[in-house]
């Protein structure tokens, strides 16, 4: 066991937090100056300025990642994508940020909105909210989405739901791909691994860093054209476990 990282567990749960807070001043103020700011935040802060210092300098851990050529392609020709990947820790969406090739937005729960700082930039750089239930909520979902792949950003899901307690992968839920079925996009897998070690659902506070943090990034699916939200739920479930090997 690593007692001094224990001991110095408190301290850098709080510089992540005050960093987290500085950059959403940040994002917060140049949204502000220009509300089409969305991708240079989503890229300039919450990549390079709070995801990758975070992980990098205040967690202190190795980050690896590895992305597919059919992926980095995508990324390269600027057409948007869904990824869908694992959810084990907080510290999954830094991990994304740090290691998505392209620009990326959430596809996440209504109740977000309601986060201090991070609920409004999120709004304001174009998170994509559903209200859970709500048919017009996801209409609209449907047409951000649309939107959002067409400008070439990838939309980010946590299709189990939830954070995993025990950091195994989860039963995907078929919202995410009912949306992604209604707007025509290309489903890229990813894997995340290394977070839940660090900051568990019940965990308060960010551990030491026992490993690297790794993100795989797969190829776009290659479901037919007719597939129903099932059958590419299938198929991103089996992929996001394929890239964890």
């Amino acid at each position: 066991m690593n007692v001094l990282g224990w001991i110095l567990a408190p301290f850098r749960t709080v510089l992540v937090i005050v960093h987290t807070i500085f950059c959403s001043i940040v994002g917060l103020a140049a949204m502000a100056l220009n509300k089409n700011n969305g991708d240079w935040v989503m890229w300039n802060v919450g990549r390079v300025l709070w995801s990758r210092p975070l992980l990098q300098w205040l967690v202190g851990v190795k980050l690896e990642v590895h992305v597919s050529a059919e992926a980095q392609a995508l990324a390269d020709q600027k057409k948007g994508c869904v990824l869908v990947a694992n959810h084990t820790s907080l510290l999954d969406i830094n991990a994304a940020f740090a290691a998505s090739p392209t620009p990326i937005v959430f596809l996440s729960k209504a109740s977000i909105r309601n986060v201090p700082l991070l609920g409004k930039l999120n709004e304001l750089a174009g998170t994509v909210f559903v209200e859970r239930g709500n048919r017009a909520s996801s209409e609209r979902a449907v047409n951000q989405l649309t939107e959002t792949l067409k400008a070439g950003r990838s939309v980010l899901v946590f299709p189990e739901g939830t954070r995993s307690k025990d950091g195994a992968l989860q039963p995907f839920k078929k919202g995410a791909f009912h949306l992604a079925q209604a707007a025509g996009a290309p489903i890229v897998p990813m894997h995340i691994s290394g977070t839940w070690d660090l900051l568990p659902p019940s965990g308060l506070l960010v551990g030491p860093a026992k490993k690297s943090v790794r993100v795989a990034i797969g190829a776009p699916l290659d479901c037919p054209p007719h597939a129903t939200p099932k059958e590419m739920l299938d198929a991103a479930e089996a992929a996001v476990v394929l890239l964890s090997i």
